[in-house]
This record gives C-alpha cells, sequence and structure tokens, in this order.
C-alpha cells in the first residue's frame, strides 16, 4: 500500500501552529529539484548528524537532491514494528516502514527539515528502529491539573523525539481528573482541592480524553491510563466516602505525600466502583495496558477495618501485605475480561501476579530483576535516573544519557524482558507548562536518545555535541529548558588543617553561550580560589542564562567557615544510601544543603534509633558554639529530630553533656530548615574531642497522614565556632 502526503513534515507543522510559529513553509510548497548550488558532497551532511537520537545507518553520496514536498510511504510486513527506510533517489523520497515506523520517519524528516538549511534530501538512504519498545513519558496531571490543548503540546515534543507512549496518570490522592456521568461527585467534588478561600482542579470529560488519544495516535504515540488503587485515592473516597474503611467524610488532599486513606478491600460495593471505572476507562482508551499504580499503599485502616480482616480470613490470607496481593489479582482478572493487561509500580510483585502483569520498577532496579525473574515484563524508570520532578542538581543530563534500562547484573537470557523505560513527571512542583518545559528538556532529549539506541554505542560527547543544535530549534518551537547540569561547583578545602578554608568555585558552562549572574560574597573570584578567613555563613545566588533568557530557577549556595572543618571528623553510625552528604568529609566540609534534600549535601537516617558522629582536633580549642542545620519536610516523611546530645571530652575522664531540642513542631508543614544552636553561657570547657548523638523520633506521629511509618532525618552541617588554644 503506497500512500503520498505532501504533509511528510506534519509534525513540526502541528508545533508551529500550536505555537503559532511558521517553520519553512515557503519551502514546503517548492518543486523537486535535481541540484542544489554550491553542494558538491553530501556523505557528511550536517543535519543528519544532529538527529536525536541518532539513526542506525545513513549513507549519502550524491549531489542530486530532492525537496520534502512529496513522500510516499509503504508498508513494508518485513519491517519491525518501529522500522524504517527513507530512500531519495531519482525516483523522489520513499518511506518503507513497519506498523508504526511512518510515524518515527516523520519525526526524523521533521528534524531533517527543522535543522538544514535547505527543506531538501540529497540521494541517499536511511535505515533506522529503536533497541526499546517502550520509550515513555509519565505526565501527573493530579498534583496540577493540564489541559487538553497542553497535554497535546506535550505530546509534539514528545513525538519529535520518538517516545511513543503517554502514561497519563489520571487520579490521586490531590484530584481525580476522569469525570463520569455515573459518578458526577468524581467531577464535582474529587476533581478539586480546597486552598483557604480558593479552589483548584479540573477534570477531563469522555470527549476530552478521547481527542487526546486520537491526537496522540496521529503522532505514533500510545495512551496508557493510570488509575490508582488501592492507594492513593483519597480524592475519589472525598467524593464517596462509603469507599472507605470508615465511610468518614475526608477531603481531598491539599498536600503531598502518602495518605493512609486507602479503598476498603472487605467492601464489595468498592469492586463495583472499580469496574465501573475500568469499563469506562477500557472504552476510550484502546490501548494493551491499563495502569493500576499499586504503589504506596498504606495498610493502616486495613489493619483496623473489619471488613478488611474478615477478608484476610475469608480468603486465606496471611496479612494485610498479601490481602493487597489478592486485591491486584481481582483487577487484574477482572481486566483480562476486557482484554487489558496491567501494569503496576513494583510492590505489586509482593502479592503475586499473573504472568501477563508488567511491573514498572521505580525504587531502583531491583524491582525489575525481580520481574524479570518471575517472568514477568518489566519498565524500568527508577527514581536515580528518571524522575524527572527532580530538579537538575538531584538528576543532570550526564546521569540521564548514563542510564540504561537494562540492570547491570541481571542475567543476559532474562533481557527481554525488559521493554524500556519512562521519565518521569510527577506534578508536585510543575505546576505549569513553563516549568514543565524546564524538568523535561533537555534530559528528556537525553532520555529519548537513551531508550531509542543501543546502550553500548552511545558517546555522551557526541551526544552533547549534536543537542547544541537544538537549542535553537525548540527556541523556534516556543519550548523552554533548563540547564544541562549544575553550573557551579562549590568545593572546599581547608590548607594543611590551618586556621583559615579555601573556598574554590567553578563556574563550567552546560553548554555553550551559558552565561552566569553572580550574587557573590565580597572578594570571591569565579573560576579562581578565593580564601575566606571570616567565621560565619557565606551565601553565593547564581542565575544561568543563555542568550539573554533565565534559565530555571536562582540558584542559592552556602557555605560556612568554622573550627570544624579543621578536624579530624568521621561518621559512628553510616547514614542511609544514598543520602551519604560528602563522603571523604562527613558533616564538615563547608557547604550547606539547600531546601532539596536530594542536591547530595545532606546526611540522611532512616530507621535507627539515633546516629552519631566524632570530632577530633590536633591540639585543644575553646569552643563558644556549636551550630546543627537539621531539615523538615512533613509530608517526605523528613522531621527534625527531637534532641541532639553533646559530650564535650575535658579528658579522657571528664566529660560534659549537653542537650538541646527542638523548636519548631513536627506537625508544621512545608519544607524548611531548622539552625540548632548550642551555646551554653561561658562557652565550653577547652576540648580536643566532641561526640554528638542525634536522638531518632521512631516513628510518624498519630496526627500525619501516614502515621506508624518510620522517620527520615537530614542534617548537612556541624558547625563549631571557637579558636585553638
Amino acid at each position: 500500500m503506497v500512500v503520498k502526503k505532501r504533509d511528510a513534515q506534519r509534525i513540526w507543522w502541528r508545533i508551529s501552529i500550536v505555537t503559532g510559529i511558521i517553520i519553512f513553509i515557503a519551502a514546503l510548497v517548492t518543486t523537486r529539484t535535481s541540484t542544489l548550488s554550491g553542494v558538491q558532497d553530501c556523505r557528511d551532511w550536517a543535519p543528519v548528524q544532529l538527529l536525536i537520537p541518532p539513526v542506525q545507518s545513513y549513507e549519502f553520496d550524491s549531489t542530486e537532491w530532492n525537496t520534502l514536498d512529496v513522500v510516499e510511504f509503504e508498508l513494508d510486513p518485513n519491517l519491525s514494528e518501529e522500522a524504517y527506510r527513507i530512500v531519495s533517489n531519482e525516483e523522489g523520497i520513499k518511506v518503507y516502514h513497519g506498523l508504526e515506523g511512518d510515524h518515527r520517519a516523520q519525526s526524523t524528516l521533521g528534524q531533517l527539515g527543522l535543522m538544514g538549511t535547505e527543506v531538501a534530501l540529497p540521494w541517499g538512504e536511511i535505515t533506522d528502529e529503536p533497541v526499546f519498545s517502550h520509550r515513555g513519558v509519565l505526565m501527573d496531571v493530579c498534583r496540577h491539573f493540564f489541559t487538553v490543548d497542553e497535554v497535546k503540546r506535550q505530546l509534539d515534543i514528545m513525538a519529535l523525539y520518538k517516545f511513543n507512549v503517554l502514561h497519563w496518570h489520571l487520579t490521586e490522592d490531590q484530584g481525580w481528573r476522569v469525570a463520569m456521568d455515573k459518578y458526577p461527585k468524581l467531577a464535582e467534588v474529587a476533581a478539586y482541592r480546597t486552598h483557604g478561600d480558593s479552589t483548584y482542579g479540573g477534570s477531563y470529560t469522555r470527549e476530552d480524553m478521547e481527542s487526546v488519544v486520537a491526537y496522540a495516535a496521529e503522532l505514533g504515540i500510545e495512551v496508557i491510563p493510570e488509575i490508582e488503587l488501592p492507594g492513593h485515592s483519597q480524592a475519589a473516597l472525598a467524593a464517596y466516602p462509603e469507599l472507605g474503611c470508615t465511610g468518614e467524610p475526608v477531603a481531598v488532599a491539599t498536600e503531598w505525600g502518602v495518605f493512609k486513606e486507602i479503598y476498603c478491600a472487605g467492601n464489595e460495593q468498592t469492586f463495583a466502583f472499580l469496574e465501573d471505572v475500568l469499563d469506562y476507562v477500557c472504552e476510550i482508551f484502546p490501548s494493551k495496558y491499563i495502569h493500576i499504580g499499586g504503589d504506596e499503599a498504606p495498610k493502616y485502616r486495613w489493619e483496623h477495618c473489619p471488613k478488611c480482616q474478615q477478608r484476610i480470613k475469608d480468603e486465606g490470607l496471611h496479612d494485610e501485605e498479601a490481602l493487597q496481593g489478592w486485591f491486584n489479582t481481582r483487577i487484574e482478572n477482572y481486566l483480562a475480561t476486557k482484554g487489558k493487561q496491567i501494569i503496576g509500580w513494583d510492590e505489586i510483585l509482593e502479592g503475586g501476579l499473573s504472568p501477563n502483569a508488567t511491573v514498572q520498577s521505580w525504587r531502583g532496579f531491583e524491582g525489575a530483576i525481580e520481574a524479570a525473574e518471575q517472568g514477568h515484563d518489566a519498565i524500568v524508570s527508577p527514581t536515580s535516573h528518571a524522575y524527572f520532578d527532580y530538579p537538575v542538581s538531584s538528576i543532570d543530563m550526564p546521569k540521564v544519557y548514563s542510564y540504561n534500562p537494562i540492570p547491570s547484573n541481571l542475567d543476559p537470557l532474562l533481557a527481554g524482558h525488559i521493554l524500556g523505560g519512562e521519565c518521569n513527571l510527577w506534578s508536585e512542583h510543575i505546576p505549569d507548562t513553563e516549568t514543565l518545559d524546564r524538568r523535561f528538556l533537555p534530559r528528556g532529549i537525553a532520555m529519548a536518545e537513551v531508550l531509542w539506541s543501543n546502550p553500548t554505542e552511545r558517546d555522551y560527547d557526541a551526544f552533547w555535541e549534536r543537542l547544541q543544535g537544538h537549542y535553537s530549534l525548540l527556541d523556534a518551537l516556543g519550548y523552554g529548558y533548563d540547564v544541562e547540569q549544575v553550573p557551579v561547583k562549590l568545593g572546599t578545602k581547608n590548607d594543611s588543617f590551618k586556621e583559615e578554608l579555601k573556598v574554590i568555585v567553578t563556574a563550567e558552562p552546560a553548554f555553550a553561550n551559558l552565561e552566569l549572574a553572580v550574587e557573590a560574597p565580597t572578594g570571591m573570584t569565579m573560576g579562581s580560589a578565593t580564601t575566606f578567613t571570616e567565621r560565619g555563613v557565606h551565601q553565593m545566588k547564581v542565575q544561568p542564562n543563555r542568550e539573554g533568557h533565565a534559565m530555571g530557577k536562582v540558584l542559592n549556595y552556602g557555605f560556612a567557615v568554622h573550627e570544624g572543618l579543621v578536624t579530624h571528623s568521621c561518621l559512628t553510625s553510616p547514614p542511609t544510601e544514598p543520602y551519604t552528604g560528602t563522603k571523604d568529609i562527613p558533616l564538615a566540609n563547608g557547604v550547606l544543603g539547600s531546601e532539596n534534600y536530594r542536591d547530595g549535601n545532606w546526611v540522611g537516617y532512616f530507621g535507627p534509633d539515633y546516629f552519631s558522629g566524632h570530632f577530633g582536633w590536633d591540639q585543644p580549642y575553646s569552643i563558644d558554639s556549636i551550630k546543627i542545620n537539621f531539615l523538615q519536610s512533613r509530608l517526605s516523611w523528613i522531621l527534625i529530630p527531637e534532641k541532639v546530645i553533646t559530650d564535650v571530652y575535658e579528658s579522657e575522664d571528664q566529660i560534659s553533656r549537653y542537650e538541646w531540642e527542638r523548636t519548631s513542631s513536627s506537625s508544621e508543614e512545608g519544607t524548611f530548615i531548622e539552625t540548632m544552636v548550642l551555646a551554653p553561657e561561658g562557652g565550653f570547657p577547652a576540648t580536643q574531642t566532641i561526640d554528638f548523638m542525634i536522638l531518632n523520633t521512631e516513628v510518624l506521629p498519630d496526627n500525619h497522614p501516614s502515621a506508624g511509618q518510620s522517620v527520615w532525618h537530614f542534617l548537612d552541617e556541624i558547625q563549631i565556632y571557637g579558636r585553638p588554644i
């Protein structure tokens, strides 16, 4: 079957319409030409070398050219589903493709047209196909709502870089987005949350969702809906509290985190509701899969629910974890009657699954390995590499590019179970398209290449060079982007344990034309060592820019000059991976943490009764005060500890003990840093040794949505101020 298409460049044409930009229109109405003036040899034709992801192979060795005004597409049953060949010769341009390969060919032609000096293709051939079949982007529209047009805008940029799956996260504690006539309160109540005197939210009608599905299909993208269960269901329970364990009214969640409200597993009405919802979703979404979530399902309500306890007894289950497995299996079996298979987060492995279930591993690679060993297919999107809601300071583009969806310790014979991966755009901190762009780009372009290309053949330096040609393309299409990596690295160095601290600040441009607007302490210069002797905390602010446009938010850096920097320090209790701070100089490197606990400067502890550290000098010191920064982010299970114990050694046998307690409340919402200060009147006794013990809060309090779970504690620097004797 041969189809002639005058709109071979429809991907970028569609984008240009959305953004109000007309690109290369005049070139599209030209006719075929035999040669282009000044072109002698196109074997190194520049545009094809800038493609992302790069094509598998290409060969151009001609001075003859065809313009892209008319392209013929022909289905080739011998090609794999997304494979394609673009042939340009005396007969024109023809694309041979697998079932979905025409869409990937259009993406390639789109990039060539947008980046080429001529909208033309030399005589030759391009051959290409992906390594991974699942190349997805999770878009969370629950924490923050995005309109249909905004979702389509995201689909456009996904298509340009050959993503083929939109994982559409449609239900959450903070908002339910699927409107249904049978359950009107889902749109009236569950879709909106209250903040003071204002409400926030929205929902999609059937027509809205069908429009997104159809639009995505035109771009060769499958839309997989996610209906979260049994946890992350507070919004639904706000609309229909009878579906919960208590039956008592609850509000749509207004903060982020994990909440104890959950669908009642012992109530048949729960399953009637969920089956109605899934029937409706299956009618709208033709996808092979329905994602059922399954993550972070607290069992507190089930433990105290007579109906759930009776269900455990009736079904012969061991405990609440097994109850979730039974719950998931019941839903899976029901969806199977609709011809659908399930995807669930890696927690669904804990209760047993049929071989048809696919596991999405997010807590690392272990879930993918376990799934493959049990015969399940897996999608790999670990927090370490694929959570694009994390800022660049947590996951930069080099880290994304280093990602391989196939775990290194997976049996090679099981590698076929790894379908691919996703980059996850959870929207707690993504309120609008401007922020969405910055979180997705340019890291999403790196992920696109990771999921399309052979992991053993990737070259970051070569990718980086190609990427530079895409920034002007993104500018023209109206998409924003962030820096590729943190542009300023703050390092500290002590001068042979003397009384001065050398702060070395280097600015490394993340890409060409990067400008840095710096607000730094007096005397500090970028790119060279600056020595500070004034004790205390110093702040530096940096705004990255590119060609006059701000890139992301202002970056804040803090560092402290204090006597703790000249100690021999160590942690006598190992921190919890990966929150180990600076391993070579823990808690005494001079660099302070930000409100982002993933910035690499925080030392974190999860679960133990206490954790401790030791500081020692080569000579006695007179200490005036000790300061410790702790972080609180209540709904991330991070609390400031209740008490810190400090032992100051006057001698081996004479120890003075001091204690100080938190001043803020463990119930205080938001994210903030509290500095605990210990400064006894008259100072501390002369000492060469100080030990610290920080007592852990055992569990989250009863007033916490995840009451009973273990607590995180984070500290960044133990600042010790004084002088040598």
